[in-house]
């Protein structure tokens, strides 16, 4: 089976994601975390290295390596935003969260933290904002809209869910459709 988890930030995309293939002994890819390293060397901030992404038409080359670990794998879950879309034979999974509880999580995460959100309203902001360009970056370059629950096979809001429920209730669906 292949899976891929996607999500508004701070909905727990990568938690889930690494749960889930531990449970189930799956390999796990993160487009996230490799974005995550390269801006760190570039010296960027993840919103000034999707930019410099953006702006310097590199997101082909992460599609091209989605769309090849999608052809050349089993079993895995892949961690990011658009694998649903290039890896059309996926199990689909969509991970929403209110905002209020995403500002919580990323005041609180060793990730926002290294994000270095120096109060909630400055968090909420760039929350918000970073958001706001994925989604036109997307609809630009690939007329999708990534906010449309009809993409997804399972669409669940975490905001007042714990992993080990979200976790599980992911299992409990993807258990049942493999008895089908």
């Amino acid at each position: 089976m292949k899976i891929t988890i996607t999500g508004e930030l701070y909905s727990g995309k990568s938690c889930v994601a690494k749960a889930i293939s531990e449970v189930m002994n799956y390999t796990y890819f993160s487009v996230g975390e490799l974005q995550r390293k390269l801006a760190v060397e570039k010296g960027m901030s993840i919103m000034e290295y999707n930019d410099y992404m953006f702006n310097n038409n590199l997101d082909h080359e992460v599609d091209n390596k989605t769309m090849e670990i999608g052809r050349e794998n089993e079993n895995f879950i892949f961690d990011a935003r658009l694998a649903w879309y290039f890896i059309p034979d996926s199990f689909k999974i969509y991970l929403k969260v209110e905002t209020d509880i995403a500002v919580e999580r990323a005041m609180t995460s060793k990730r926002g933290k290294s994000e270095n959100y120096v109060s909630k309203d400055e968090a909420r902001e760039r929350i918000t904002e970073r958001r706001r360009l994925e989604v036109t970056r997307f609809k630009g370059i690939y007329d999708v809209n990534i906010d449309k629950n009809s993409n997804y096979d399972l669409v669940i809001d975490t905001s007042h869910k714990t992993l080990e429920e979200v976790t599980e209730k992911i299992l409990g669906v993807i258990r049942g459709i493999a008895k089908e």
